[in-house]
């Protein structure tokens, strides 16, 4: 009987050992089918950067990958120690937002001898070599700009023999947003200023780095340089800008809505509500849910290899007036 009883717990413990040996197989198997993707995102200074960056992270992880999220809290040398940090880390893939277009290229060469592909999101990199990056996925960004042109154009369509003076306010130098949409608007209203002998010319250029506080400081110095009584169109290039800048026009007798027509960039929910009350005439939209346009392309990627990927990738977008019917607008969540 004793002899027996030893024969059974030696068969438990070699049977507990070998379930041991499984499950570590299994885990390590586990890991090494883990898909780890690198998320360097330039900033948290709107809204809709934080519902950017919330997009990308819940899409990739109802995927299955593994996330590793890093803010670039608007440093160029943060990011690029960061994607470095992905490098060393090997991951499978990278996704990153460039705070500005240039000086990417050493650490893009980085990742390329590593054999890591790299996915540009939001705003473009200017770089000599485009195989450095597999693709950009983001907004149309003159598009918003030609947007905005063309809803100021038709507002004074009716108009005859007048001038309309616009200030522009412009975001953050070297970056794809700031100089495309200017470029997009200013190439619609040139073309299509015509109407009736109306003639639309940006007048000023006020640059406000896509940040609250610097568009409510330099409309105020517009406003004390007594310029401002001269405008009549508002082009904003985001809504950070846009409502520090109607925090600056509180201060004066400028109904905004009505005495200056305004137009700005996002479609934020606070803006949105601006547009219900009359105080903004226009709001482009520029989409921040990204998150399933990266999924669908690195998934596309893993399955079918680079080929399978489109050097651009648009997100869909829209416009909002105060033309339209208000209910049409779907519920803004950021």
């Amino acid at each position: 009987m004793r002899n027996i009883k030893i024969g059974l717990l030696l068969w438990l413990c070699l049977s507990f050992l070998a379930g041991c040996q499984a499950v570590k197989e299994t885990t390590a198997e586990t890991a090494e089918e883990s898909i780890v993707i690198g998320f360097s995102q330039s900033g948290t200074e709107s809204s809709w950067r934080k519902r950017h960056t919330e997009s990308i992270r819940t899409e990739l992880e109802k995927e299955g990958y593994e996330v590793l999220y890093r803010n670039g809290y608007m440093n160029q040398e943060r990011q690029i120690q960061d994607i470095r940090s992905f490098i060393v880390y090997q991951v499978d893939a990278i996704v990153f937002t460039p705070i500005q277009e240039n000086n990417w290229e050493p650490i893009l060469e980085e990742a390329a001898q590593a054999g890591i592909p790299v996915f540009v999101v939001d705003r473009h990199v200017n770089v000599s070599d485009p195989s450095l990056f597999l693709t950009h996925i983001g907004p149309s960004f003159k598009a918003e700009g030609n947007r905005a042109g063309l809803y100021v154009s038709n507002y004074y369509k009716e108009h005859e023999n007048e001038t309309v003076n616009v200030l522009e306010l412009t975001g953050l130098d070297a970056t794809s947003p700031t100089y495309l949409r200017s470029e997009g608007f200013r190439e619609t209203i040139k073309r299509d200023y015509a109407h009736n002998n109306v003639t639309i010319q940006v007048v000023d250029e006020l640059n406000g780095d896509f940040i609250r506080r610097k568009g409510k400081e330099v409309i105020e110095q517009y406003i004390e340089a007594g310029k401002m009584e001269q405008i009549d169109v508002l082009f904003s290039h985001n809504d950070e800008m846009t409502l520090g800048a109607l925090e600056a026009l509180e201060k004066t007798d400028i109904e905004p809505g009505k005495d200056l027509v305004i137009v700005s960039i996002d479609a934020q929910k606070e803006m949105i509500d601006k547009l219900k009350q009359g105080v903004v005439n226009c709001v482009v939209e520029c989409n921040p849910d990204a998150g399933v346009f990266v999924k669908n392309a690195i998934s596309r990627y893993l399955a079918r290899g680079a080929d399978a990927i489109p050097r651009e990738i648009y997100v869909h977008e829209t416009v909002f007036s105060s033309d339209m019917d208000f209910d049409q607008i779907p519920p803004r969540n950021y």
